[in-house]
């Protein structure tokens, strides 16, 4: 007969002592009388049962019993056949071929009850492995099944293949229904069926994204921090779509879309990553960013003098607090001025009323010197308010209405500079959100940095997804205005705790768990979407 594989160790309990045996001692046991029914054995750690109970051993007892000699013991082992593990069998010196899974989960002899032979297997207890038909486990409810034996939980051997059923069944109703705004739904309801996991990333995804902040705090260490933050935020948002778009293009619609750090790696899930957000932001966004930084370099000239005087490109790249200190030393000419025009009015006016010439309360003359009048002293409030506040600014950064002031000339110079360029920011722009999302998809469903960085391989996504594409393109305009509106709300609530430098934080903070859920989302929608149209793709599945 077949029987588990001989390796396992098992014991005995017999008048209060136990002994390690093997499973062919224990047959030979049962042949010679040593071995009863009623003696209580175990294999493992598993639990003690009646020797009489064990499936295996039923009929070694039913041979003693008729007094009749019982099939060989076939002992398993594993041989190595070019590097392939294979399970083997001997029975008296011959080797025999066996199941793969034999003795792995259940029973051998799992097609028929072990307590009614004459009736089909139904159930499979996970501790001692035997076999049982519908009557025998006992009920605690409708699905909780107790092995009769020794106690532990039965489980169905339909079930699998129910679960198996089941699964196929959804997924060709899906494939069948096509995508559509029902998948948007479902891409919204996704997150919220692995609660943990969309809690621990929204925490972990807030940290990353407020710790960018600390730049604004100068040093090199806070520099090094707030690099390790944007690392960190990109690696989590792009390691969830890559997951859940490689899951779900293989029909993996139930997958948590965390990835797993069971066997964590700095390459595979920091680096990697990492290098596919580059390669979407530069596939994407690329010739946009290339045209603003030529938009930069001309104008910038022009704002630079606009904005601090005559202060050169080379100044303000050799020491950037230069433009500050420009400024401050200029307003310092004007009030010392002003300061000397009031000085010599005074000095007049005390020499006239000593000479006789005028009277006290009179004014005095004047002639070559310009008389300060109020608007001077207006003036010079004014100086020094914008004295206090370039020095403020040296030192703890610019402010949002500087920053404000400088964003709005250097766009007039800009649209100064002609329509070409306009043209060229508008074209960029708008083929870096149109291509986005076909970026993410392919980062996603092929894993690779040049595959991702090649427009070739993205433009033959968006032509073989067709019409799925614009409706992918819909809702991820609708994810960013719903992130745009929450985000603003966020800003405009907690607009007094905005600093110079590190922004808003705690507005910053909320909205990054937020935009952590549309993130998942997001790729949900891609996933969805790559699934209805893996036979276009020809995805593997």
């Amino acid at each position: 007969m077949d029987v588990e594989t001989n390796n396992e160790i098992w014991q005995v309990e017999s008048g209060g002592d136990v002994v390690e045996t093997s499973f062919d001692e224990m047959a030979a046991w049962i042949a010679s009388g040593s071995l009863l029914r009623i003696d209580r054995v175990r294999k493992g750690d598993l639990r003690w049962i009646e020797a009489g109970k064990v499936p295996s051993l039923i009929e070694f007892f039913n041979a003693k019993d008729a007094d009749a000699p019982a099939d060989p013991v076939i002992t398993t082992t594993h041989i190595e056949r070019l590097g392939v593990s294979e399970p083997t069998a001997s029975a008296g010196g011959k080797s025999v071929g066996v199941n793969p899974t034999f003795g792995a989960q259940m029973n051998p002899a799992a097609e028929v009850c072990a307590v009614h032979t004459d009736a089909p297997a139904a159930y499979s207890c996970e501790t001692c492995l035997s076999a049982f038909c519908k009557a025998c486990p006992t009920g605690y409810g409708s699905s909780v099944k107790i092995c009769p034996f020794c106690g532990a939980m039965c489980r169905s051997l339909a079930a699998p293949v129910v679960e198996k059923v089941q699964r196929e069944n959804r997924i060709n109703a899906a494939l069948e229904e096509g995508f559509g705004f029902a998948d948007f739904g479902r891409a919204l309801a996704f997150p919220f069926r692995f609660k943990a996991s969309l809690i621990m990333g929204a925490v972990m995804f807030m940290f990353f994204s407020v710790g960018q902040g600390v730049a604004g705090f100068g040093g090199i260490f806070m520099m090094f921090g707030a690099l390790i933050c944007f690392l960190m935020a990109n690696t989590l948002s792009f390691g969830i779509l890559a997951n859940t778009v490689e899951n779900f293009s293989q029909g993996k619609l139930d997958e948590n879309f965390m990835p797993s750090f069971d066997d964590f790696s700095i390459w595979d899930d920091v680096v990697h990553p990492f290098f596919l957000s580059i390669g979407v932001y530069l596939s994407s966004f690329g010739p946009f960013i290339a045209v603003v930084i030529v938009a930069v370099f001309l104008v910038v000239g022009s704002v630079n003098k606009e904005m601090n005087g005559a202060q050169s490109d080379a100044a303000r790249i050799v020491n950037p607090g230069l433009p500050y200190a420009a400024k401050a030393a200029n307003q310092s000419e004007q009030v010392r001025a002003m300061v000397n025009r009031t000085a010599e009015f005074q000095k007049r006016r005390v020499e006239q009323v000593e000479k006789g010439q005028i009277e006290p309360g009179q004014m005095p003359d004047m002639s070559g010197v310009a008389d300060p009048g109020e608007q001077d002293f207006e003036q010079l409030n004014k100086y020094i308010a914008e004295q206090k506040k370039a020095q403020l600014e040296s030192a703890v950064g610019k402010t949002p209405e500087t920053i404000a002031k400088e964003r709005e000339a250097m766009f007039r110079q800009i649209r100064g500079k002609g329509l070409l360029l306009l043209l060229l920011l508008a074209a960029t722009g708008l083929w870096g959100i149109l291509y986005f999302p076909a970026a993410c998809a392919v980062a996603g469903y092929t894993r690779s940095f040049m595959a991702t960085m090649n427009p070739s391989v993205g433009i033959d996504t968006i032509r073989r997804l067709g019409g799925s594409y614009i409706k992918v393109l819909l809702m991820a305009f609708v994810l960013a205005v719903v992130s745009g509106v929450v985000g603003a709300i966020l800003g405009a609530i907690f607009y007094q705790f905005d600093m110079p430098g590190v922004g808003n934080l705690p507005a910053k903070a909320l909205s990054s768990l937020f935009g952590f859920y549309i993130t998942v989302v997001f790729s949900c929608v891609l996933g969805y979407a790559l699934f209805k149209n893996s036979d276009k793709l020809k995805l593997f599945r």
